[in-house]
């Protein structure tokens, strides 16, 4: 079966693209193989001594695949994922600049909202008991910025080379460390995501968790590809799809950094 997603959804951009970096991980897997075969073996050996249903059931993947990806048109520079946020060019020294100023914003930002921050309630602390620890749950605090009439979160930078990075104020909430400022009204599923961020900001920590975010977008010029905010939702797209299948946030963010997906 078939399913078509609207092309405004981030989600499904998300889970495309997911989809996409496991794909070039496994053909990249393939590929080092293959040139095993190549460099010990001739085609005359493979073909006189592979298991037959082996190497059919492998020529028919690769002919299949190659269909596949050579269908696909080629990108353009006005492709629409591009277009979604794209900046100027940075070279090093405006990337390490934009790391420390954005890193500077943040932890200013945390400490400005803890002290108007509230621990997880009871429900809240129940529903998500399952997937975070208990130590991530109690350290983080939660700002409504709707209940307190502050409105949106607001950005004030000086350094406009890379303002595109700081577009906060249309997210449902952001995550400063242990700090999540909810833009809109509270839901599960946005607060599983913030939680998602304040693990990662933990076991990554502030500086790393910064740079990792800045190279990736500079790299990719859109949020959604940014593997940090792409495991988040495909985290929170688990949770939505079935709550009582328990699983360890910790976990699955130890085992990406493990990896290097980050």
């Amino acid at each position: 079966m078939s399913v078509r997603h609207e092309t405004g959804d981030p989600v499904a951009l998300v889970q495309l693209n997911g989809d996409l970096r496991h794909a070039h991980a496994e053909l990249q897997s393939a590929h080092r193989a293959t040139q095993r075969l190549r460099v010990r073996f001739t085609v005359e050996e493979i073909a006189r001594h592979a298991e037959p249903a082996m190497l059919s059931t492998a020529q028919a993947a690769a002919t299949g695949l190659y269909n596949f990806f050579s269908s696909i048109p080629p990108l353009t520079e006005n492709s629409a994922a591009r277009e979604t946020e794209e900046g100027p060019d940075l070279d090093e020294n405006q990337v390490l600049a934009a790391i420390a100023d954005i890193a500077a914003y943040m932890s200013e930002q945390r400490d400005k909202y803890r002290l108007m921050g509230e621990p997880l309630d009871g429900p809240h602390l129940q529903m998500m008991s399952s997937f975070f620890s208990p130590s991530v749950l109690a350290r983080v605090r939660i700002v409504e910025l709707a209940k307190l009439g502050l409105g949106r979160l607001e950005i004030k930078r000086q350094a406009n080379t890379y303002h595109h990075l700081l577009e906060l104020t249309h997210m449902a909430s952001v995550t400063f460390a242990d700090v999540v400022v909810f833009n809109e009204t509270l839901s599960a599923r946005s607060l599983f995501h913030a939680l998602v961020h304040a693990v990662q900001f933990q076991l990554l920590g502030l500086p790393r968790y910064t740079e990792l975010f800045v190279r990736a977008f500079v790299a990719t010029r859109w949020r959604f590809n940014v593997p940090l905010e792409a495991h988040a939702f495909e985290l929170e797209s688990r949770f939505a799809a079935n709550r009582e299948q328990a699983f360890f946030v910790e976990d699955e963010v130890r085992l990406w950094i493990s990896r290097e997906r980050y």
